[in-house]
């Protein structure tokens, strides 16, 4: 049976366009937990995005990987935290210093605080919408603070993020770099070897369950760890082909709210002591 439900956001849970899960996807998160089973966003998102996206239903946030995993919450509390290394920080802006199209952000969820390192205050402005449209400010460098969340804004394609990545890949391996989008090439930062995945089993485990009792749900690059370390993996009509790919078993689009009708199926079957009808085509 299914015990715990591991979801991404975007283009998965919520759909793109408003952001927000629908009142129906939330009831599905209640009936699963109802039932016994666990709920959690799985997500490159703060936490401080998660309490508008859910109108601040409480109940469905109570177990949170957010930021790729780099922070576990349980019961509403943080229990687990991976931050990034500022040197590897540091060595990222000065590879990024070779450019004109890419700057490293950085992301103090703590604070709310996000600063583009040595990115000049004409260029944020220019490119405010939609790639910097939430930086607080420059600094000179990687301030000695700790710091989960950071981010490339790569202002182009993808094919231009594709490029930016694979530079930084090189030159950085203490850091791992992930697009966690569709709709732009952002570039998440990730300690090397950490990620949705990683965070899932490490949840899983501290609650007392197994991998095969984890169902999760995806649709981009940040979700692989998720789709490949788990059996019960589910990829979105929408997903990339690569994280369609990666699932084991296939749903609708997310803007049809999809992922909430798995969820009441997993409520359901899980209260009857069987696994998902979804599961068993």
């Amino acid at each position: 049976m299914i015990k715990l439900i591991l979801s991404d956001l975007d283009n998965t849970l919520a759909w793109a366009g408003e952001h927000v899960v629908t009142p129906y996807a939330r009831d599905a998160i209640h009936a699963a937990q109802a039932a016994g089973v666990h709920f959690a966003p799985a997500t490159g998102r703060a936490p401080s995005a998660l309490t508008w996206m859910f109108d601040n239903d409480e109940a469905c946030l109570s177990t949170v990987l957010a930021d790729n995993g780099q922070l576990i919450y349980v019961d509403g509390k943080l229990v687990h935290e991976v931050p990034l290394g500022c040197e590897a920080l540091r060595q990222c802006a000065r590879v990024l210093d070779s450019m004109d199209d890419a700057w490293l952000v950085l992301d103090y969820v703590d604070t709310g605080e996000q600063y583009a390192v040595r990115a000049p205050a004409d260029y944020l402005e220019k490119y405010r919408a939609p790639y910097f449209f939430v930086v607080t400010g420059s600094v000179d460098e990687v301030p000695d603070r700790p710091v989960v969340k950071a981010n490339v804004r790569v202002v182009g394609d993808f094919v231009r993020g594709r490029e930016v990545r694979s530079v930084l890949k090189e030159a950085c391996p203490e850091l791992d770099f992930v697009f966690p989008m569709q709709e732009r090439p952002h570039i998440d930062i990730l300690p090397s070897g950490w990620d949705k995945g990683a965070a899932g089993e490490w949840l899983a485990h501290s609650l007392g369950l197994t991998n095969d009792e984890v169902c999760c749900f995806g649709d981009a690059e940040n979700d692989l760890p998720l789709l490949t370390r788990f059996e019960n993996s589910v990829a979105v009509g929408n997903a990339t082909p690569v994280a369609a790919q990666a699932a084991r078993w296939h749903i609708g689009r997310a803007d049809e709210d999809a992922v909430a009708d798995a969820i009441f199926d997993i409520a359901r079957s899980t209260a009857a002591g069987e696994m998902p009808s979804f599961m068993r085509g």
